[in-house]
Parts: structure tokens; sequence; C-alpha cells
């Protein structure tokens, strides 16, 4: 969707959907909706992003900094041990909604949402004792050894956050495929606010690791919460029977999410995992620069995420009802605009990364311009391969997806060993670009070329 046309879709009041064209309309009013929201989600978010930077890098110091993100990153590293299941019930539900059929719609979402929470409950529980137990001493280098029973505590108090946030998110995930994301990303602000609040009074106390990985956690998982509550009272959502209805749709999510699975965990060798390499191969202290300049590049994302990512439930909507010229029309303007946008940014950021990094962090950090150079780089495919990946899932088209994934994970994670050896910090995003670009010209340009088009050929 054009960002021009944006005006005319944000209304209140839906389109007439008895046509193609009132389809198409409405489709767009909610992505439009979802991105304007989203905005105020992600300036939130943004702002919490950059408090948890200022505000404790003065007192934690750098290494004692560098472990804080990096226990923070295993939310990204660890987001495949959903199974894939979040993923399956957005197109599920998206599916599901098409029907007009609420009490069908009701045991999606219900049965959908019980089979995640029993998931994380079992990951929470099994995340803890391995926290509790796990040789902290090998897993990271660090020279003050007395942070380590820190490192173990924040790690312990991370894995029951990060076991409640599996449910959580799948709740957020219920709302992308209503297509009314705009409403989970209101509540998210809330929430998002509140963080911030209890941020600043934490790091005004000179609060530890522990209280501050709760904060960054605790604030999204309580937007899911609040979601939970409105999909109940909107008979969207039941405890009655919930068991049974977990048994009815496991089978289906479990399938689909199998694809999805794999995909995440190609995402955890490919970038999850990066700080945990970093930090186990030239240090900690070098996590925070990698960090820095990573969040420091989602200054240029992140607006492309809140336009592209709506998407993905009016993809799937339009798959529903064969709509190819809808699909196809919207594919082609969210490539272009992805592209040029993320070039903009890329280099506004590139040109302005000094001054922006050393009032950031107050002459903490500076990082080596190579390493922000090609990480600039990886940016532009970085933003392009998510707003293609909204196409493919909402089309459904997951096991070309799994296969370059796989490709990607062959090549990626000895690549990465290797360069961060040779060229230390730059290796990364350089080993990064190699793998992309090799994995998805030849599954999506040669092996899977007829499964990726099929939503819009």
């Amino acid at each position: 969707m054009k960002i021009s046309l944006l005006p005319r879709f944000l209304r209140l009041a839906p389109f007439d959907t008895a046509s193609d064209q009132g389809r198409s309309d409405e489709r767009y009013r909610l992505a439009a909706l979802s991105i304007l929201c989203s905005v105020l989600s992600r300036a939130a978010s943004v702002i919490l992003m950059l408090l948890s930077v200022s505000l404790t890098i003065p007192y934690l110091g750098l290494e004692r900094f560098g472990l804080w993100m990096t226990i923070a990153s295993f939310a990204g590293i660890l987001t495949f041990l959903d199974l894939g299941v979040g993923n399956a019930l957005t197109n599920h539900v998206a599916q599901r909604s098409s029907k007009n059929n609420l009490d069908l719609l009701s045991q999606t979402i219900s049965g959908g949402l019980g089979f995640l929470a029993i998931i994380g409950f079992i990951v929470g529980f099994l995340l803890f004792l391995i926290s509790a137990y796990v040789p902290w001493w090998n897993l990271i280098k660090i020279s003050d050894t007395s942070l380590l029973d820190e490192a173990r505590h924040a790690g312990m108090c991370f894995s029951l956050l990060f076991g409640l946030s599996i449910f959580t998110n799948g709740v957020q995930r219920v709302f992308s495929g209503l297509q009314i994301s705009y409403q989970a990303h209101l509540v998210s602000v809330f929430t998002t606010i509140i963080g911030c609040v209890a941020l600043w009074f934490a790091a005004s106390a000179n609060q530890g690791i522990c209280l501050l990985v709760s904060i960054l956690m605790g604030s999204q998982s309580a937007a899911g919460i609040i979601l939970l509550i409105i999909l109940k009272t909107r008979n969207q959502f039941s405890f009655e029977g919930i068991f049974s209805l977990v048994n009815v749709e496991a089978s289906h999510l479990f399938k689909t999410g199998g694809l999805f699975f794999i995909l995440q965990i190609g995402t955890m060798v490919g970038w999850g995992a990066d700080s945990l390499i970093i930090s186990s191969t030239i240090g900690v202290a070098y996590v925070a620069i990698f960090v820095v300049v990573q969040r420091l590049f989602q200054f240029a994302t992140q607006p492309l995420i809140i336009i592209n990512a709506p998407l993905w439930g009016a993809y799937a909507d339009a798959n529903a009802h064969q709509d190819k010229k809808f699909i196809k029309n919207t594919l082609v303007k969210s490539m272009q605009t992805t592209f040029f946008g993320s070039c903009f940014g890329v280099v506004i950021l590139i040109t302005l990364h000094k001054v922006l990094i050393d009032f950031w962090t107050d002459g903490a950090i500076v990082p080596p311009l190579t390493f922000v150079l090609f990480y600039a780089v990886w940016t532009i495919f970085e933003a392009l391969g998510n707003a293609f990946s909204m196409y493919l899932n909402g089309v459904g088209v997951v096991s070309a997806q799994v296969k370059a994934v796989i490709v990607f994970i062959i090549l990626v994670f000895p690549i990465k060993i290797m360069l961060i050896k040779s060229m230390g910090l730059v290796g990364i995003p350089v080993a990064t670009l190699i793998a992309y670009v090799i994995a998805l010209s030849t599954v999506y340009g040669i092996y899977s070329r007829k499964e990726v088009l099929r939503g819009i050929v």
C-alpha cells in the first residue's frame, strides 16, 4: 500500500465487503489503522530501547551492560521454542475469520491459545532448570567473575518470563489474524509507557540485571494479558472446554507450525545467536558495540516493518478469497516502498552514526566504521526479506522458506565462526550477507520458483 493512500483508508467505518473492491478496500483500511497505531507502538518501544541504553550503561559499565544485552538477546534466540504454533495460529485465525462463524472462530482461538499456554509452561520450566545449573563461566567470556551469580539469577528470571511470553505473544498474533492488530498496538503503547517509567525508577536506584530483564519482558507480556481479556469480553475466547479444544486444534497447528518451527530455528542460528557467538569468541564487551549498532539501524527497518506487518493478515484474507490481483499489486508496492525507504534510512544513519552513538552512549562506545558500513548493507537486505516474507506467510508458502532456511543454516554458522576469528566483529554482517544471498537466490530463484509465485500467478 502506498503511503500517500493512507488518508483515504484511515476511517473507523468499515467498507462494504459485498464486492471484491470492497473487500480490498477493507483490507487496506485495517492495514492503515494498524500502521498508524503501530507507529505509536514502535515509538514507545524506541523510547524504551533508548532508555535501556542511556539510563543503564553509566552505572552498569560496559561488561555488565554487555551481559544484560546478551541475556536479553536470548528472547530472539529462543523464539523457535513455541514450535512455530504462534505463526500458524495467525494464518489459521485469518482463514476461520473469513467464514464469519463466531463459534468456530472462538474454538480456534481458545484451542490455539490453550495449546500455546501448555507449550509456554513446559518451556519456561525447562529453561529455569537449565539456567539454574548451566556452567555460565563456560558460556560467556567475562573478566569479572563476581557477575556470574547475577547472570544465573537473571537467566532464571528470564526463563519464567519467556515461558509466559510464548502465550502472550500468541494472543497478539490472534489479533493479527483477525486483521485488528491496531488494537494490539494501542494496548502495547500503554504497557510500554509503564515499562519506561519502571525502567527509569530501576535505573535511578541502580537495580540489577534481573529486574531490568523483568521490566523489558514484562511490559509486553502485560499487553498480552490485557488483550486476552478483550477477546474474552467479545466471546472470541473461552476457558470452557479448553482442553478438548486444544486436542481439536493442536494437530493442525502443530503440522503447520512445524514448518514455521524450522524457519524460527533459522532465525535463531542466523541472527538471534549473534550476541552469544560474539560473547563466546571475542568477548562480552563487543556485544555492547554490536547491540548499539544493531539498534541504531533499527531506526531504518522499524518504520518499514510497521508498514509491512499488517499485510500478512491482508495477504491471508485475499488468498482465502483467491484475490490474486490484490496480492500482486500489494506485493509490488510493498517491495518498492521497502527498497527506497531502507536505502534512504541507512544513508542518513551512516552519515550521522558517530554523533548519534556518541550522544546515546555518552562516548562509551565507538564502533568501527567498516562494521557500520557492512551492517548498513545488511539492513537493506533484511528489510526486503521481511517485506517478502509477509507475502509468503500470508499465502501459505512456507515449505520454500524452509528450504531456504536449511541452506542458510548450513552456510551461515560456520562462515560466522570463521570470519569473526579473522575479521573480528565485521565478520558477523559479512557472513550473514553471503549466506543470505546464496540461500535465497538459489531456492527462490531456481528450485522453488513456481511455489513462491503461486500466490500471484
